[in-house]
Protein backbone atom coordinates (compact mmCIF):
# COMPACT_ATOMS: atom_id res chain seq x y z
CA UNK A 1 0.00 0.00 0.00
CA UNK A 2 1.34 3.53 -0.89
CA UNK A 3 0.46 6.70 1.22
CA UNK A 4 0.14 9.94 -0.28
CA UNK A 5 -0.09 13.55 1.22
CA UNK A 6 -2.49 15.83 -0.48
CA UNK A 7 -0.68 19.18 -0.87
CA UNK A 8 -2.42 22.72 -0.11
CA UNK A 9 -5.08 22.64 -2.93
CA UNK A 10 -6.58 18.99 -2.16
CA UNK A 11 -4.66 17.27 -4.69
CA UNK A 12 -2.98 13.94 -4.52
CA UNK A 13 -0.50 12.72 -7.07
CA UNK A 14 -0.94 8.96 -8.14
CA UNK A 15 1.79 7.02 -9.89
CA UNK A 16 1.28 4.91 -12.66
CA UNK A 17 -1.39 7.38 -14.00
CA UNK A 18 -1.23 9.16 -17.68
CA UNK A 19 -2.17 12.96 -17.95
CA UNK A 20 -5.74 13.07 -19.37
CA UNK A 21 -7.09 9.56 -17.68
CA UNK A 22 -9.89 10.23 -16.17
CA UNK A 23 -11.65 8.23 -12.96
CA UNK A 24 -14.73 8.10 -11.23
CA UNK A 25 -14.69 9.12 -7.67
CA UNK A 26 -17.06 7.33 -5.06
CA UNK A 27 -17.18 8.68 -0.82
CA UNK A 28 -17.83 5.00 0.82
CA UNK A 29 -19.00 7.04 4.03
CA UNK A 30 -16.50 5.22 6.07
CA UNK A 31 -13.75 7.59 5.62
CA UNK A 32 -12.18 5.85 2.65
CA UNK A 33 -12.72 6.55 -1.16
CA UNK A 34 -12.89 4.55 -4.08
CA UNK A 35 -11.07 6.02 -7.86
CA UNK A 36 -12.35 3.79 -10.51
CA UNK A 37 -10.97 4.42 -13.76
CA UNK A 38 -13.26 5.14 -16.87
CA UNK A 39 -12.85 5.27 -20.51
CA UNK A 40 -13.63 8.82 -21.34
CA UNK A 41 -15.41 8.60 -24.90
CA UNK A 42 -15.18 11.69 -26.97
CA UNK A 43 -17.38 12.19 -30.11
CA UNK A 44 -16.17 14.17 -33.00
CA UNK A 45 -18.28 17.72 -32.60
CA UNK A 46 -18.97 17.65 -36.37
CA UNK A 47 -18.64 14.25 -38.05
CA UNK A 48 -17.92 14.22 -41.64
CA UNK A 49 -21.31 15.01 -43.42
CA UNK A 50 -22.96 16.83 -40.72
CA UNK A 51 -22.84 20.47 -41.43
CA UNK A 52 -24.10 19.57 -45.54
CA UNK A 53 -27.44 20.46 -44.62
CA UNK A 54 -26.27 23.78 -43.88
CA UNK A 55 -24.83 25.01 -47.31
CA UNK A 56 -27.01 25.55 -49.97
CA UNK A 57 -24.99 26.65 -53.36
CA UNK A 58 -28.78 28.58 -54.06
CA UNK A 59 -29.38 30.23 -50.90
CA UNK A 60 -24.98 30.79 -50.92
CA UNK A 61 -24.97 32.71 -54.49
CA UNK A 62 -28.33 34.63 -53.46
CA UNK A 63 -26.23 35.94 -49.76
CA UNK A 64 -23.60 36.41 -51.73
CA UNK A 65 -25.27 38.98 -54.16
CA UNK A 66 -26.95 40.64 -51.51
CA UNK A 67 -23.76 41.20 -49.13
CA UNK A 68 -21.92 42.90 -53.05
CA UNK A 69 -25.06 44.78 -53.24
CA UNK A 70 -24.96 46.68 -49.75
CA UNK A 71 -22.50 49.21 -49.59
CA UNK A 72 -19.89 49.33 -46.85
CA UNK A 73 -19.62 52.13 -44.51
CA UNK A 74 -16.92 54.49 -44.44
CA UNK A 75 -14.13 53.82 -42.16
CA UNK A 76 -13.55 56.18 -38.88
CA UNK A 77 -10.72 58.39 -39.39
CA UNK A 78 -8.65 57.23 -36.01
CA UNK A 79 -8.62 53.97 -38.01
Amino acid sequence: MVTLKADNKRRVAIPDIKPGQVFAFEDNGDGSYTLIKVKAERKEPFPPGSLRKYFDRKRDAEMSAIAKAMPLPPLPEDY
